[in-house]
């Protein structure tokens, strides 16, 4: 019995392919340093690797998957890509707090059984991450309210 290729799935694993060589071929020319001492190309290149790799997995394992009846959605790529678009016109204007609430909300609206208390709880712990990580650990320039 001859199998056949999953398709789709072997058209996501080309692309996560093709982006993980583009963003190999952006940091080819960046210094990687050392372990202790990284270099700004070390974490591109390694993370382009790593998608890479994955990738090959994902292709290697579309031939064995049985095709998928089921059409993509729509509205989940149109709200996470748009989620992600009004945290960054936002941040600036905003800050950080209120455009990272509406990332969240934004994306976990698409999200199947999902409750807006636990959407709220998520983007409450994110806010508090983000801010204790980013804003006051690496100090990076973000006001958490009002730009």
């Amino acid at each position: 019995m001859k199998t056949k290729w999953n398709r789709p799935e072997l058209l996501a694993a080309s692309a996560f392919m093709a982006t993980g060589f583009g963003a190999l071929w952006i940091a080819r020319d960046y210094p990687v340093g050392t372990v202790t001492r990284m270099g700004p190309g070390f974490i591109p290149i390694a993370i382009s690797v790593l998608l890479i790799l994955s990738a090959a997995v994902v292709a290697m394992q579309s031939r064995s998957l049985p095709a998928s009846a089921t059409r993509p959605r729509l509205k989940p790529f149109v709200f996470i890509i748009g989620g992600i678009l009004a945290w960054a016109l936002l941040v600036d204007r905003v800050g950080f707090v209120p455009s990272t609430v509406i990332l969240v909300l934004a994306c976990a609206s698409v999200e199947i059984g999902s409750t807006w208390r636990a959407s709220l709880l998520l983007a409450g712990g994110l806010c508090a991450a983000g801010y204790a990580i980013f804003i006051r650990g690496l100090g990076i320039p973000l006001s958490p309210f009002g730009g």
